[in-house]
């Protein structure tokens, strides 16, 4: 009996000293969840390639017109989005974003790939956007993602009489096109997050019909091919 009551009290005590570790060890921190909604701002620098092509006769896009290579510029502004984290760390979300640019580019007019001194050319584009879906894998606070949806772009195209610059015509539009890109981001805080991306967006050619500025008159009309590429950094508050 005495035996017995012996090795009671010592299994007792040994579950009494390891519930006290037990108690008194870190535990793990859990993993970063990805989870929610967020808002945040962006800047970066951007830069593409467009052609304002006259279009009279079927084959005159690329032979009459004005050709721009380094459309390239700041630009600033706002995102704002949802993502949804599963098991096996696949996350998926959906993005917009609008912003402010600076993206501008000066050519003269082309007859055949011959330059005429005469007549200039300024594409200025002034706002982006998009709305996109976005895929990633969750790597605790880290998170590499890749996304895809539908661009916007809105430009301005102004010819000129050259060596004075005046303005004789312009057309203002907004554009539409895909978007696609790939990123990273990181979570500093469980709240704040922020990013780095690369973007490309291809808008396609569009009617582009100049007026005259003079009398408002329509010009025979042109086209325009634009594709961009972008630079992001990102910071967003994740609710």
């Amino acid at each position: 009996m005495k035996t017995f009551l012996l090795a009671t009290a010592f299994l007792l005590g040994s579950a009494g000293m390891a519930s006290a570790a037990d108690a008194g060890a870190t535990l793990p921190a859990a993993a970063y969840n990805w989870s929610g909604a967020y808002i945040g701002a962006q800047a970066g620098y951007g830069w593409g390639d467009a052609r304002v092509g006259q279009t009279f006769a079927p084959d005159s896009f690329e032979g009459y017109g004005w050709g721009y290579g380094s459309m390239s510029g700041g630009f600033g502004g706002l995102y704002a989005g949802y993502m949804k984290q599963f098991d096996g760390g696949l996350v998926l979300g959906i993005e917009g974003d609008y912003s402010f640019a600076n993206r501008k580019d000066t050519t003269v007019y082309q007859a055949l790939g011959v330059d005429d001194p005469g007549f200039g050319g300024v594409l200025e584009l002034n706002a982006i956007g998009s709305a996109r879906l976005r895929a990633g894998y969750a790597m605790d606070r880290w998170l590499p993602f890749v996304t895809a949806g539908v661009a916007m772009a809105h430009y301005k195209h102004s010819t000129v009489f050259l060596p004075s610059e005046d303005v004789y015509a312009d057309v203002e539009d907004t554009i539409a096109g895909y978007a696609l890109g790939a990123g990273a981001e990181y979570a500093v805080t469980d709240n704040w997050v922020v990013r780095g991306e690369y973007r490309f967006a291809d808008f396609g050619r569009h009617v582009s019909i100049r007026h005259s500025t003079f009398d408002g008159a329509p010009i025979n009309p042109d086209a325009i091919e634009l594709r961009t590429h972008d630079i992001r950094l990102g910071i967003a508050y994740k609710f």
